[in-house]
């Protein structure tokens, strides 16, 4: 027997990631930043915050965004610097899409207008300093809503991030892992812990041996973080599995789709 679902809408949820997402990238790069200033003393980046808009006349088509962010890329890599950024996307009232991009530029370099350089040959775009570069990015996050969603052209992608190391990618990606994944990946090391403490002492041999054991799944683990920061859990169908010991870990949900209705049943074993 099932519990009451939980019935999910789909563009409430898009809207829902796309907040998480974009507040977290643009929390990270700012870490980074700060990171800097304590090392040198001094701000290392200018936060620069782009607006790009279509002339009258011209409407979305697909790639305009990552043409746009292909570019910059490629400019910030001939200087040999990370192109650090977060990127959201809004409609207007009057149904108009445009583009918020939020660029953590070195001191030493000064960001061209996306316009005038034909890195946005499809309207006008306008360069500022961001004095809040989180506050910036929550608040045209924000603004994006589920009743938004239906007016979109089918296709068009709405967040992008970009510039972070393999270590802060993982990160990245652990900091939006579902509710459930967090909470029972504490669970377990509380569990771990309280093992631990109930074991007692151990005698010598039996420490050399646990410890011998734990280091060889972390030397697994460590030769594929350092090719590209691995991931410590790797979405698979069913749940998560650890990628340290191998164990998995069941999603507590079952998902149906029926009708163009996506539903979300509590497992009954999660119930007892």
């Amino acid at each position: 027997m099932l519990a009451d679902p939980v019935v999910i809408d789909p563009r409430k949820a898009r809207c829902q990631r796309l907040r998480r997402t974009i507040t977290e990238a643009a929390k990270l790069h700012e870490r980074e930043a700060r990171w800097a200033l304590e090392r040198l003393g001094r701000s290392a980046y200018r936060k620069t915050f782009i607006t790009l808009t279509y002339r009258p006349g011209e409407t979305w088509e697909p790639r305009h965004v990552s043409r746009f962010v292909r570019l910059m890329r490629q400019w910030f890599k001939r200087r040999e610097y990370p192109c650090r950024f977060v990127w959201v996307g809004e409609l207007q009232k009057r149904g108009a899409l445009h583009y918020h991009v939020l660029v953590w530029v070195p001191r030493r370099l000064r960001l061209p207008r996306p316009d005038a350089c034909g890195w946005w040959p499809h309207g006008m775009s306008n360069i500022e300093t961001a004095r809040n570069p989180v506050g910036y990015m929550v608040k045209y996050a924000t603004k994006t809503r589920p009743e938004d969603i239906r007016r979109l052209p089918k296709g068009v992608r709405l967040h992008g991030n970009g510039g972070h190391d393999p270590a802060t990618r993982v990160h990245l990606r652990e900091r939006l892992w579902p509710q459930w994944v967090a909470q029972e990946w504490d669970r377990r090391r509380i569990e771990a812990h309280v093992e631990e403490l109930e074991r007692g002492v151990e005698t010598e041999d039996e420490h050399y041996a646990r410890r011998a054991d734990e280091e060889a799944l972390w030397c697994v683990y460590a030769r594929r973080y350092e090719r590209k920061g691995f991931p410590r859990l790797l979405r698979v169908s069913g749940g998560v599995v650890d990628l340290v010991t191998g164990e998995l870990i069941p999603t507590p949900w079952r998902i149906d789709v029926s009708r163009g209705v996506v539903r979300a049943y509590l497992k009954t074993e999660t119930l007892q």
